[in-house]
């Protein structure tokens, strides 16, 4: 090549720098019109909720969820922080089993990356907004309301299911969100944690009933009244467990909502659950309350109705963001006593209290 062509090109070569056409930002643009870059596309796995992440044990977000919401950062090899995701709307495809999103993001070898999650996504409830602190990566959920519509009409023998047929939704968060290198190039898998409390409530008979007496006990109707129906949520950022009882923010301007469950429920000699309801996190009061009504039965023909209340600050003095609270209400011939704990959200309760004897 000659003299006058170098010069032109080196001209051409600066020129193309100097516009600011950056060669990550090229490789960048070719990813996203080059059909065959789907490989280096960033992209999510089925998260686990409750569960350390590194074990894959427990349940899979997708039996719960069908969306989350994910903000991600990108930050580059010269410290630039660039944001990928703004609140995106991330779906389940259940035919392919994976979680897809559009228009696609590309990992980049020299950046680094930081990603934050919630599902499902606030598109789930358009009354709900979901933010995120820019600084603290603390989301905020603002107008979460439940109904009280997931509820148990008959009894079941086993413990009731993951609310995946109810009005209300299970509102869940990743606390930590993931980072990761661009060299990784691994799926982003997000470990969700609950945050909304659970209330499980489960009938049995006393052993105190003698077998030649008694033909029948049957759970007429039960009710749970008077509580918080909505509240706002900011993450906490730290493990402090008294900081996060602060999490949340009841709202009490709405009317309170009541939980009716369980109709002509059999109760047999084990025990089976009448109600499981999503509660606002909330200290409880002596205005709340449960109230059932039901029939026994008696080999000499006899049968008679009874309704009995107990208050709800007798048993839970709060709801607490991610704990099961499970009563067992037990029907002797003369007295109700209970059992009753607090634990993990998939766990069974680990202590008792009696009352009322």
């Amino acid at each position: 090549m000659n003299r006058p062509f170098r010069h032109i090109a080196a001209l051409v070569l600066a020129g193309f720098f100097l516009t600011g056409c950056t060669y990550d930002d090229s490789v960048r643009e070719l990813r996203e019109h080059n059909p065959y870059s789907e490989s280096l596309a960033i992209a999510f796995d089925n998260g686990v909720i409750d569960k350390p992440i590194i074990t894959k044990a427990g349940a899979l977000l997708s039996d719960h969820m069908n969306t989350m919401g994910v903000w991600g950062w990108q930050t580059t090899n010269l410290g630039d922080v660039e944001r990928l995701f703004l609140n995106q709307n991330i779906t389940y495809n259940a035919p392919e089993a994976k979680w897809t999103y559009y228009p696609l993001k590309y990992w980049d070898l020299k950046s680094t990356y930081r990603f934050s999650a919630y599902a499902p996504h606030s598109s789930s409830d358009p009354q709900v907004t979901v933010t995120i602190d820019s600084i603290t990566r603390a989301i905020s959920i603002k107008g979460v309301t439940l109904k009280g519509d997931n509820t148990i009409t008959t009894g079941v023998p086993t413990a009731p299911g993951n609310f995946g047929n109810v009005q209300d939704i299970d509102w869940m968060v990743d606390r930590n969100g993931q980072s990761m290198p661009g060299t990784a190039r691994s799926l982003v898998t997000f470990n969700m944690q609950h945050i909304l409390s659970k209330l499980c409530i489960r009938i049995c008979r006393s052993n105190a009933f003698k077998s030649d007496t008694l033909t029948s006990l049957v759970l007429d109707s039960l009710k749970v009244g008077n509580l918080i129906s909505q509240g706002n949520f900011t993450q906490c950022m730290t493990a402090d467990s008294i900081k996060m009882l602060a999490e949340w923010t009841p709202i009490d301007t709405l009317p309170r909502h009541v939980i009716n469950s369980a109709r002509s429920v059999s109760v047999p000699d084990s025990a089976v659950y009448v109600a499981e309801s999503l509660i606002i996190p909330q200290q409880t009061d002596d205005t709340q309350y449960i109230r059932l009504w039901y029939n026994l039965g008696g080999t000499s023909g006899f049968k008679s109705r009874f309704n009995y209340l107990i208050k709800l600050d007798d048993v839970f003095d709060r709801f607490i963001a991610g704990r099961n609270y499970l009563l067992t209400i037990i029907i002797g011939p003369e007295v109700i006593t209970f059992d009753s704990g607090v634990c993990g959200w998939d766990d069974s309760y680990t202590h008792s209290i009696v009352i009322n004897q």
